[in-house]
């Protein structure tokens, strides 16, 4: 029962003492924690995503058009154009970019740079920096949660410092 046995968040002893419990510690980098291995996950994925591909060009046979539906983009057209490139010699695919985005309305027939798998068939990439947009996101996130953290941090020593000094000695 070592989670229980002393359920405490503080503790001042009698001889003055002061003893924060790890359940502290945990709260206080629970959230700045999981936020900091999103961030690593998601470079992780978009390095991954990009590890292998080569460029190519593709041509545009193909636009979908949809509407923004989120509070970001709502009322906003957003292009997923469908591009068609040499695979393999000799062998023609299509392939969308599995995305939409306004910028993106491409005129049919018109050759763009891309990024493709030659290992296997997939979605293709454009170049550009949403690529890391989630993980620059979830990476700013991070940051702004690194400042209470390291605040409430500071605070809980210097209160735990409060009772009794490094070397034993009860402060008055």
């Amino acid at each position: 029962m070592f989670l229980f046995s002393r359920p405490f968040l503080f503790e001042e002893t009698a001889a003055g003492e002061r003893i924060v419990s790890w359940r502290v510690w945990l709260l206080v980098w629970l959230l700045p924690g999981v936020f900091a291995l999103g961030t690593v996950a998601m470079v992780g994925e978009a390095g991954w995503r990009l590890q292998g591909t080569v460029v190519g060009q593709g041509e545009v046979v193909r636009v979908y058009t949809f509407e923004g539906e989120t509070v970001f983009d709502r009322g906003v057209l957003n292009y997923s154009p469908v591009f068609r490139y040499e695979f393999a010699p000799g062998e023609m695919i299509e392939a969308s970019t599995g995305m939409s985005h306004p910028d993106w309305n491409y005129e049919i027939g018109s050759v763009h740079e891309i990024y493709y798998k030659p290992s296997y068939k997939t979605n293709v990439s454009l170049p550009g920096a949403h690529n890391w947009a989630v993980a620059w996101v979830i990476g700013g996130i991070t940051a702004v949660l690194l400042l209470p953290a390291l605040w409430l941090h500071r605070r809980v020593r210097r209160w735990q410092r409060g009772g009794v000094s490094r070397y034993g000695a009860v402060k008055i």
